[in-house]
């Protein structure tokens, strides 16, 4: 395993199968988890992830990142490109041509912040739009 000392924070999937293997081995002469831990210099709450992750058959770390739910939409990106070689030289500025997109009724980055992925508003997004904006009641 190459290792001494602390085991460092991101380690492969053949260190973690090691250390598990480790444990496995001292826990079946009578260490318990904690004390085998101890002397391994491993997080007992690492080991007991790593221990679910195995039996699940997910002992691999997954790729970083993901798909952010506030993340643009393919369609906003390519809108956004658009928006920025038809006005680009004119604006020069992401907040000039944000304000061109939505003056221009283009929709740039809108529905992604509002909408759910599902595709129309919910229910309680829907019934706000209805009511209009805050604060317009007349006052006695």
């Amino acid at each position: 395993m190459g290792l001494s000392g602390r085991v460092p924070a991101r380690v492969g999937q053949a260190t973690k199968a090691g250390l598990l293997d480790l444990l496995e081995q001292a826990t079946g002469q009578g260490w318990t988890v904690r004390a085998a831990c101890q002397v391994l210099q491993v997080n007992e709450l690492r080991v007991y992830r790593w221990l679910h992750r195995r039996a699940a058959g997910e002992l691999k770390d997954r790729a970083p990142g993901g798909r952010p739910m506030h993340g643009l939409l393919d369609w906003e990106v390519t809108e956004i490109i658009e928006l920025f070689d038809e006005w680009g030289e004119v604006d020069r500025s992401h907040r000039k041509l944000a304000h061109r997109g939505s003056y221009l009724e283009r929709g740039v980055g809108l529905a992604s912040q509002r909408a759910p992925r599902a595709g129309a508003p919910g229910p309680a997004v829907a019934a706000a739009a209805a009511a209009g904006p805050l604060g317009t009641q007349a006052v006695p």
